[in-house]
């Protein structure tokens, strides 16, 4: 493969997961990803294989959006198959893809689209190139030529017949990041010709600032992108970089990625929206789960094209943290929108669209749960980068890794524990490097070889090298101290309350709600079967801890539980670190912190059905007590954002009216 990017993915089926992560994986096998084809069959198999699919997308002449939702259920399929060797799923993806072979015109052409449709729709090469993307990792992991001569056809076809002013002006582009990859595995110039041609069409007719141009600009206009679409772009821009080499593409993701960190980035990893489109930070403001695959998708093919590790910081946030505390722990449903703070999940609880903090496994626009299976495949994918100089263990996690005739055994439970051990495989000496990141918040980290410390001269956000002649047995241990961090959040652009977020190395925490699952009326296409549902989560009201004083004076109400606030010079050394043990890490937190709080009564309406903050900040606090937080992920109703408080503290309300 000719490419400009530093380094590259290992071929698929390269890594796989160990420890927590593959039973996280399982989970999703016998959860979503190895299912929802089963829950909605016409809408995730028919478009490729029969050109068709579920009644909807035909009516709204949009069988391009059905062909999106299609091809990445079956790209996070192939990643889950070949990540976790499971032959059942492997049988599964092929029985996809020789059906899509079938479905193939004459003419090249791959897609749902018929003859008789409308082919120059917008979605239609953005649909077309998520089914492409799917066939292309099935052909790395299996070396399948008559499965990449289809995608390679499917591509000319679109440069036949897209040629020109033949393009959109919306999601067509994102057909190029898998044209890139074609190109460079075939180097056939009417592919990078036409990629070229479509960004320069795009700065001459951007109207959803999408373009190079504006991505290469200082603006980032809230509401003038869906937030998805915004990290897609991010993708393009690299993956057209690293076929192409002009750097202007590589400074447009860059860009693109500083003006979203400086603007929309959840402390949780992933963008802010409101009604999917970018938005403000505020403590409730949405995080759409398309938005957190995409970009994790977009910061691997940065740390790719520039060797930076400062991009593998993303993907730990995102991963660790928003994309786990929108799964429901047994992988059977995800919730379309979350946000930092929630404290329902019902039908009625989001601001944006009806329903869409529900947990279910296959909305009528499935696009978020079947991004939600690409996400921890994917982030596997990203244990390690191969480089022209070795090695590069780029994300830490329990893997088994197979890369230039040797393996390496990633054995960890990072990011609850601080401490990574690899141990060196191979039948005879090899002499290489192996390349390790330091993330970005790490201070001090810690090496040894066989044993022996080995002294870091590599600093925060780099990668250490090691140059060794390994030989079987061989074993590199590293510590990466984790210290706990506490800020303010900047919600100045929406709320004006600047609350305060506590994180531990790459995790976030969250003052967790206790949560009551209930099942609800299903808006599923087609009837699910027994064993999966639709689900209310709403949280539990506790008893009031000051008996019937309060009771009597009315304020039975407000006593809740996340009523809470901390002091905003709080330090880190006055938090507690608790170490703990148990079953899956993301149902019994392996961690948990302990601080100094405040019980503040009125920070939230008592009879809200949405997260709304209606406080003065500071707010005024009544009563000190200890806080319990565990990571963000443990939880789907949480308090993150935390209210600051107001002190000294006042007497209780009661107290003072009585007085």
């Amino acid at each position: 493969m000719k490419t400009y990017g530093k380094l590259k993915k290992l071929p698929l089926g390269s890594i796989h997961a160990q420890g927590w992560l593959k039973q996280q994986l399982e989970r999703n096998r016998d959860g979503m990803g190895g299912h929802m084809d089963e829950l909605e069959h016409d809408m995730l198999w028919g478009p490729y294989t029969e050109h068709t699919g579920c009644k909807r997308w035909r009516e709204d002449l949009r069988a391009g959006w059905g062909a999106e939702l299609s091809g990445h259920y079956w790209y996070g399929v192939i990643l889950l198959a070949f990540g976790l060797d499971d032959e059942w799923l492997k049988k599964k993806a092929e029985n996809w893809v020789n059906a899509v072979l079938a479905a193939q015109r004459p003419d090249g052409y791959i897609g749902a689209y018929t003859e008789n449709d409308n082919q120059m729709d917008d979605f239609h090469a953005w649909g077309t190139g998520c089914g492409m993307k799917a066939m292309l990792a099935y052909y790395e992991a299996t070396g399948r030529e008559d499965v990449f001569d289809a995608v390679y056809k499917t591509m000319l076809w679109f440069c036949q017949h897209w040629d020109g002013k033949n393009k959109t002006r919306y999601a067509g582009i994102n057909l190029t990041e898998t044209m890139s990859y074609v190109y460079m595995l075939t180097g056939d110039e009417r592919l990078i010709t036409w990629i070229n041609d479509y960004v320069e069409f795009l700065n001459r007719n951007d109207l959803y600032l999408i373009s190079r141009n504006a991505y290469l600009s200082d603006d980032l206009i809230y509401a003038s992108e869906h937030a998805a679409g915004y990290c897609s772009k991010l993708c393009d821009y690299a993956a057209i970089y690293k076929a192409g080499g002009d750097k202007r593409n590589l400074q447009a993701a860059e860009n693109g990625v500083k003006k979203a960190a400086g603007k929309v980035l959840h402390r949780t990893g992933a963008l802010s929206s409101y009604a999917e489109y970018l938005a403000p930070i505020a403590s409730y403001t949405e995080i759409e789960y398309c938005t957190m695959t995409y970009w994790q998708a977009a910061m691997i093919h940065l740390a790719e094209a520039t060797g930076d590790p400062k991009y593998l910081d993303f993907v730990e946030r995102v991963t660790f943290n928003a994309a786990q505390g929108a799964r429901k722990k047994d992988e059977k449903a995800i919730a379309y929108f979350s946000s930092p703070n929630q404290i329902f999940a019902t039908k009625n609880s989001s601001y944006a669209t009806p329903g869409m903090h529900i947990y279910t496994p296959c909305y009528p626009t499935a696009c978020c749960p079947v991004n939600s299976v690409i996400q921890m495949p994917d982030f596997l994918r990203s244990a390690a980068l191969a480089g022209e100089d070795g090695l590069y263990l780029s994300s830490y996690m329990p893997a088994a890794i197979r890369y230039d005739g040797y393996t390496l055994q990633e054995e960890t439970d990072y990011p609850f524990r601080d401490t990574v051990k690899f141990t060196f495989g191979a039948e005879r000496e090899v002499e290489t490097t192996l390349h390790f990141r330091i993330p970005g918040w790490c201070k001090n980290p810690e090496f040894s070889v066989n044993g022996e410390t080995v002294r870091c001269t590599a600093e925060a956000g780099e990668y250490f090298a090691i140059s060794c002649l390994w030989q079987n047995g061989d074993t590199v241990e590293l510590r990466l101290p984790m210290q706990v961090d506490i800020s303010r959040v900047d919600d100045g652009d929406m709320s004006g309350r600047y609350p305060m977020a506590i994180e531990y190395g790459p995790l976030v925490f969250s003052l967790p709600i206790p949560e009551i699952w209930k099942e609800t009326e299903s808006n599923s296409y087609t009837q699910l079967p027994e064993g999966w549902a639709w689900w209310s989560v709403n949280p539990v009201f506790p008893e009031d801890p000051y008996g019937d004083g309060y009771e009597r004076e009315g304020l039975k109400k407000f006593n809740i539980a996340w009523n809470r606030a901390v002091d905003e010079n709080l330090k880190p050394e006055d938090v507690k670190v608790e170490f703990c043990e148990g079953g899956y890490v993301w149902e019994e937190p392996r961690i948990k912190l302990r601080l100094p709080g405040y019980r503040a009564l009125f920070a939230y309406p008592p009879y809200m059905k949405k997260t709304i903050d209606t406080y003065y900040a500071p707010i005024d606090v009544h009563e000190e007590l200890e806080m319990e937080l565990v990571p963000y992920g443990c939880t789907n109703l949480r308090i993150t954002y935390i209210p600051r408080a107001k002190l000294p503290i006042k007497p209780a309300p009661c107290k003072r009216w009585k007085e």
